[in-house]
């Protein structure tokens, strides 16, 4: 699948992420990965989402990293970071901590992209228009497309091919507001006896999150103790926009409270409340993808040290 995104300079500035200056003719070369492949998603309800996953060469220690669109945008947008993250370059310093390959699944989600048909259980289908959403649409995006999202990440756990304990999600706008509500979704799964469920999401990224986008309001999720403090965030959003702005600032204050600064030598190891507003308009993935603002490799850092530097254990879930 050919991205509309132009590979501008900040994708090759997040391909270099673990690697020091140095002229292009010593830079290392990556590690053969496989190529990203598309796959399908089945809802309950009949939806069939389709998703692109970038598999990891680091089996049960692949740290899992779900990408999220923005309204009427699909998964395309995040491909140029998916394959930087997928793959990240060898340091060229023997001594340097090597970045693991990560497994990044980035999906279109119901009447999005090539997820715009539903079959019901007779047969019939039906298209489906982002356009004509109602409420219950968006919530079905939380309440069934990540359901759908999660059974993929189960299958390829229990393979062996990911850690999902150490989840992370990206979400843009529309995307930010399904990825937070269903992280608190995920954090109130109650505990089994005989194998771990839930509670996998350990980090969240959020670009220009709403308040309420569409009945995905974040009131309660914000209010949820383990959203407040057990996930690591950043948030990135344009300060110029003063309605994304005023939302923006209100989520912060919120989980900000929760979220100390580290003492001063502690910073690299503990620090884990990010949030960006650059002085520009730009919103989302626009804000992602612009050269000027560094908001792709602030994230490629972010999720290294809040997830690949970390060691969270690895069990098996359906059996």
């Amino acid at each position: 699948m050919k991205s509309p995104v132009c590979r501008s300079s900040w994708v090759f500035a997040l391909a270099l992420a673990a690697v020091a200056a140095a002229p292009v003719a010593a830079q290392p070369a990556r590690t053969k990965v496989p190529d990203p492949i598309e796959v399908s998603l089945p809802t309950k309800d009949g939806v069939q989402l389709r998703a692109t996953y970038y598999a990891s060469t680091a089996g049960q220690q692949a740290v899992p990293v779900v990408m999220l669109h923005d309204f009427n945008e699909t998964r395309a947008v995040f491909d140029p970071l998916a394959r930087a993250l997928q793959n990240p370059r060898v340091p060229e310093n023997p001594a340097a901590p090597r970045i693991a390959p990560r497994a990044v699944l980035t999906v279109d989600l119901r009447g999005h992209g090539g997820s715009k048909t539903a079959h019901s259980a007779s047969g019939a289908t039906q298209e489906l228009e982002s356009n004509r959403f109602q409420q219950q649409d968006f919530r079905a995006m939380v309440d069934l497309d990540m359901e759908a999202v999660r059974t993929f990440l189960v299958q390829e756990n229990d393979a062996g091919k990911l850690n999902l304990n150490s989840l992370g999600l990206l979400g843009s706008g529309m995307g930010a507001n399904v990825a937070m509500i269903w992280a608190a979704k995920d954090w109130s799964t109650p505990p089994l006896a005989v194998r771990k469920q839930g509670q996998d999401v350990k980090a969240l990224v959020l670009l220009s999150p709403r308040w309420n986008f569409n009945g995905l309001i974040l009131r309660d999720p914000l209010r949820f103790p383990p959203i407040q403090r057990q996930l690591s965030v950043l948030i990135a959003y344009g300060a110029e926009d003063k309605a994304v702005a005023k939302d923006c600032q209100n989520i912060v204050s919120i989980l900000s409270k929760h979220h100390p600064d580290p003492p001063a030598d502690r910073v690299e190891q503990l620090k884990d409340f990010f949030v960006y507003a650059p002085e520009t308009r730009l919103q989302g993935t626009k804000l992602l993808t612009s050269d000027a603002f560094g908001i792709g490799q602030k994230i490629v850092s972010f999720l290294e040290s809040r997830l690949g530097s970390k060691s969270f254990p690895y069990s098996v879930r359906k059996h």
